[in-house]
């Protein structure tokens, strides 16, 4: 029997993207970057390799997604940083 995966938050962009059913080709063409872009940005919170995005592209994220993803949607929950969960 498998065991049940643990949960790893990821940033609302990622959501937003499959309640829009766009993949990460289709919004990076819709902000301006690429579809590695993108799915960088829509990594666990605690993934390495995971981007945030700069001023600019954020500006755009926010304006494509009519304010449903802000800049505080790039950081971790407050609750995983006061438990100390690594970001």
């Amino acid at each position: 029997m498998n065991p049940i995966p643990s949960y790893r938050p990821r940033p609302a962009l990622d959501r937003w993207i499959r309640d829009n059913d766009l993949n990460h080709a289709d919004a990076g063409k819709l902000f301006g970057c690429s579809r590695e872009y993108v799915r960088r940005m829509c990594l666990p919170f605690d993934d390495a390799d995971r981007k945030k995005p700069g001023s600019k592209l954020l500006t755009v994220i926010v304006r494509q997604t009519h304010g449903e993803v802000r800049p505080g949607d790039f950081y971790p929950p407050v609750r995983d940083i006061l438990d100390g969960v690594p970001a």
